[in-house]
């Protein structure tokens, strides 16, 4: 680890522990009819909260249970949630549970390990077997935002991978890529060649799963929550389908989404489902 970066990580450790006693701190005389279940995890990003969160609500309403989903009210995580027809609100976490405690049968916070006030919550953390002991797996060097000695809370923690990653045959969690579709309803046929645009963390799994069955011509990649609506206009004038994900596609306008060669790669999630 080179001079910097030590720093670098040694700084965001420092910001990281006193959040945890001041902002974040754990808070007294909170009790909560409503229970709360938390998916979280130690990567700064990517590790499949969201669409592990909507597989859980979407599952959770087929045995009649009313669901509630709790995120940040930055990124495109809420508008993916509703396209999806789930409730979700946005904010404080602790000031939502506060507000929609009783009128709901559970409720699930899509991220928000970090957050100690919300001592109430059965933690499930995804893990993609990152390490998380030292500064050097720290951000910005490494990929977490916390050490695994951080989290005595975490109830359960679940192995996570891609279905064609060896990992897939032991993991908890299995997420896979669905065929890509376009407005019209058409899939767009295995061996086209495409253009793939991803603003997500982690959109290596993306463009990997893609050759799978495509020839990517042109990759374009871009920062996790980036506005593609741009990227995808210039991609169009070269005259192949494009190819994005599930979740950048909500923040695009309608005129685009219907337009026939752009075509939305969504996310399956196989799993066991947790009661408690």
């Amino acid at each position: 680890m080179n001079p910097f970066s030590l720093f670098a990580a040694a700084l965001w450790r420092l910001g990281y522990c006193m959040d945890l006693k001041t902002r974040l701190a754990p808070q007294k005389n909170t009790n909560f009819t409503t229970p709360l279940l938390g998916i979280g995890s130690l990567l700064a990003g990517g590790a499949g909260k969201t669409p592990y969160t909507a597989f859980l609500a979407e599952r959770l309403k087929l045995q009649g249970l009313s669901v509630a989903i709790l995120c940040k009210n930055t990124g495109d995580e809420n508008l993916w949630f509703a396209k999806k027809g789930l409730e979700v609100f946005t904010g404080n976490r602790l000031e939502l549970c506060k507000k929609l405690d009783g009128k709901f049968d559970i409720l699930i916070s899509d991220d928000g390990l970090e957050d100690r006030r919300l001592s109430h919550a059965f933690w499930v953390c995804l893990t993609w077997g990152e390490r998380a002991e030292g500064l050097r797996d720290i951000i910005p060097h490494g990929n977490c935002r916390s050490l695994w000695k951080d989290h005595p809370e975490i109830g359960c923690i679940k192995r996570c991978a891609m279905e064609w990653e060896e990992g897939a045959k032991t993991a908890d969690i299995v997420f896979s890529m669905n065929p890509p579709v376009n407005a019209s309803g058409e899939t767009l046929p295995e061996n086209s060649e495409i253009v793939a645009i991803a603003g997500i963390a982690r959109s290596q799994r993306f463009f990997s799963g893609l050759r799978k069955n495509y020839h990517v011509v042109k990759k374009i990649d871009c920062p996790d929550h980036f506005n593609v609506q741009k990227k995808v206009e210039k991609a169009l004038k070269l005259g192949l389908p494009v190819v994005i994900t599930e979740k950048n596609a909500v923040r695009l306008p309608e005129r685009l989404l219907e337009n026939k060669r752009v075509f939305v790669c969504g996310v399956g999630v196989k799993a066991n489902l947790l009661y408690y």
